[in-house]
């Protein structure tokens, strides 16, 4: 049971890091380094846009109950992380973004939530998954890993809410909220091989 979640979650991880790769190698127009990735789900590569979302969904979907399966100690808060994590990915391509110019909509500051909810659940969660995994024998090397991509999704996401802020960063927005997206599937890779091996 164990090998086939963690087989979901991996490819849930390919799904969403196939379909990044793939809008941003297609002529969409928008800028990795300013745009956020959630314009792709206003354009007419929505398809693409959705199925990364749902991939992130499904892999820590399985990931949460991979935790479980194992009975790796003090997992619960990483658990509950991972399903809020799950839940705002599955609905986040549901609910647009507002374009630019757009006036401010309740879908859109929806969708915002959405995104700060899912960013906020996947630090939290590699923190929480450190902790679980120092709690259990033998996978110390692994809570280690995924604290120091929790602090790593921190600052990412710390950078992101400061860029609209500081006309300097604001430049840079779409490449700080990509770096939140590295530390998310590379915590959900590690969570998934460890869980593995153990």
């Amino acid at each position: 049971m164990l090998i086939l979640l963690m087989a979901i979650a991996l490819l849930g991880v390919l799904m969403t890091l196939g379909s990044l790769l793939r809008l941003h190698a297609l002529p969409t127009g928008l800028s990795p380094l300013s745009d956020p990735v959630s314009a792709y789900g206003i354009s007419r590569y929505r398809g693409l846009y959705r199925a990364q979302t749902l991939g992130t969904a499904l892999g820590a979907a399985a990931l949460a109950l991979g935790l479980v399966v194992a009975d790796v100690e003090s997992a619960v808060p990483a658990v509950v992380a991972l399903l809020v994590l799950a839940a705002a990915r599955a609905l986040i391509s549901w609910v647009p973004m507002d374009g630019d110019g757009a006036p401010r909509s309740g879908t859109g500051r929806a969708h915002n939530l959405l995104a700060f909810g899912a960013f906020a659940a996947a630090s939290v969660g590699g923190f929480m998954t450190g902790i679980a995994f120092g709690a259990t024998g033998g996978l110390e090397g692994a809570a280690v890993a995924c604290t120091a991509l929790g602090w790593f999704m921190t600052a990412a996401s710390a950078l992101t809410l400061a860029a609209p802020l500081l006309s300097p960063l604001g430049r840079l927005f779409g490449l700080f909220e990509r770096l939140i997206y590295v530390g998310m599937l590379a915590w959900m890779v590690v969570t998934a091989v460890t869980l593995l091996a153990r």
